[in-house]
């Protein structure tokens, strides 16, 4: 009995450190793609909008139809100044739209691309990745609508706006194994894609995006530590031309190493039951 348990042991530490390897391989070889899942996700893109004249420049115009709308009613019911509530609003709503939009579509990640799972052999990361780059595309596009309010109302451009670039790159490197996570547990479960969609309004109005921290008053701990806040300050500070605060940076780093804790094991364990839950 002692001698077959010693021999088990080594045995599934061996399938581990393989899963593991395998997992590891799958995410970098996935990455090393970008000219496929860059391709992929502006083919997207361009079918969804297939006929349009305007294109995904649509997105833009009601975007920004509805920034002008709210801001021009919150800010008489917060008192504030438009020509510095506009700036804060506009990008509250454009980066909650990049996070909430990579989120609820990393749910479908594997589900939508089950017929190329099932007939190809690739990366499984490569439909992540496909789904961040579209978003981002996306965003981009949207971000016109915070150019045009930042030369409208002359906003300060300083050193404090190249903190943008790591900013960007954090927020990326927390939706990975964020999206990593939803994107298999979704496939095995399809009830969780519309829980995470009603999540995600909820999270909304109780997240910094429309009103400001300090109108808590006391209780601006709950805005400050929420991780969502974190995340868009990363991006919303420096285009401000604010300093992220320490404890955006902190907590920001700690979700995404905890996060990573999590979806990589988690990964690697059930990498090759994908193919047979989609």
């Amino acid at each position: 009995m002692i001698a077959s348990e010693s021999i088990e042991r080594p045995t599934l530490q061996r399938r581990k450190t393989a899963n593991s390897v395998l997992a590891l391989r799958d995410l970098g070889s996935g990455l090393l793609r970008w000219w496929l899942w860059g391709l992929v996700a502006w083919c997207d893109i361009k079918q969804r909008y297939r006929g349009s004249v305007l294109g995904p420049f649509w997105l833009t115009l009601s975007t920004a139809v509805m920034i002008g709308s709210l801001g021009a009613l919150y800010s008489r019911l917060f008192h504030m100044d438009l020509a510095t509530y506009l700036p804060y609003l506009s990008l509250g709503i454009l980066i909650w739209g990049l996070i909430s939009a990579l989120l609820t579509e990393s749910c479908t990640a594997f589900i939508s691309a089950e017929h190329v799972i099932k007939q190809i052999r690739m990366p499984l990361s490569v439909h992540l990745y496909r789904v961040i780059a579209r978003n981002v595309i996306v965003f981009g596009h949207n971000l016109v609508v915070f150019v045009v309010v930042m030369l409208w109302f002359r906003v300060q451009v300083g050193w404090a706006d190249l903190m943008v670039l790591p900013g960007v790159a954090l927020l990326m490197a927390g939706m990975v194994p964020t999206g990593l996570i939803l994107a298999a547990m979704c496939a095995r479960f399809r009830d969780i894609p519309p829980v995470v969609a009603n999540l995600l309004q909820v999270i909304f109005f109780m997240t910094p995006i429309m009103w400001r921290a300090e109108l808590l008053g006391p209780n601006i701990d709950l805005a400050i530590y929420n991780p969502f806040n974190c995340f868009i300050d990363l991006v919303r500070a420096p285009l401000l031309g604010e300093w992220v605060p320490a404890t955006s940076w902190g907590v920001a780093l700690g979700m995404t190493a905890a996060a990573w804790a999590v979806a990589f094991p988690f990964f690697a364990r059930f990498r090759a039951r994908i193919a047979y839950w989609v």
